[in-house]
């Protein structure tokens, strides 16, 4: 009897490792998303083309993380500001149906490769010149479960997240590090001549 109750108690464990719960990873008119260019002021992100920036879920337990990349991708859509689509609700791996969980979401610039780098969260491993910004933190429960399931938790809007602001990154441009390299040797020079 003892061995049947450890292997009821383990399966749930289990199961509950591997649950998945509801979020809809998307934004509506109120939580707008905007780039701000080197020297420039925050504006929407534009709407074409569709996929020039990419959107990744971040999760942690606590609001003061680590926070991890939770696989879960979204892009901007055709609206300006709007990343989604409207409609996509993933099931995130390790938030459970119900279970309260802190999260961020991490936005880029294409130019900076289809890919989530966990390095750019410490300001490092930018490559071409574009656009990097990290959410607020939120919270909330994940939608799901059963017999009769929750509907997703929204990520944005509501009690989620306000939109956030995504910041000028990357290479500066070869002109930019010409300039700097033509100032140093003048600093050299003037230096060696006192």
């Amino acid at each position: 009897m003892k061995k049947l109750a450890a292997i009821l108690c383990l399966g749930a464990l289990s199961t509950g490792a591997f649950a998945q719960g509801l979020v809809t990873f998307a934004n509506g008119p109120t939580t707008q998303i905007s780039t701000t260019p080197t020297g420039g002021t925050a504006a929407a992100f534009s709407a074409s083309p569709v996929g020039s920036y990419y959107f990744g879920l971040l999760t942690a337990a606590t609001a003061a993380g680590p926070f991890t990349f939770t696989g879960i991708y979204g892009t901007n859509t055709a609206g300006a500001g709007r990343l989604g689509p409207a409609s996509y609700t993933p099931a995130v791996a390790g938030w459970a149906p119900g279970a309260t969980m802190f999260y961020e979401v991490a936005g880029w610039s294409a130019s900076e490769g289809a890919v989530f780098n966990p390095s750019w969260l410490g300001g490092t491993g930018f490559g071409a010149l574009g656009f990097f910004g990290v959410s607020a933190v939120g919270s909330g429960a994940a939608g799901g479960g059963s017999p009769v399931p929750a509907p997703s938790f929204p990520l944005f809007g509501g009690s989620g997240l306000a939109g956030f602001n995504m910041n000028a990154v990357g290479v500066p441009e070869p002109t930019s590090m010409a300039l700097a390299g033509l100032g140093a040797a003048a600093l050299l020079i003037f230096r060696r001549r006192k």
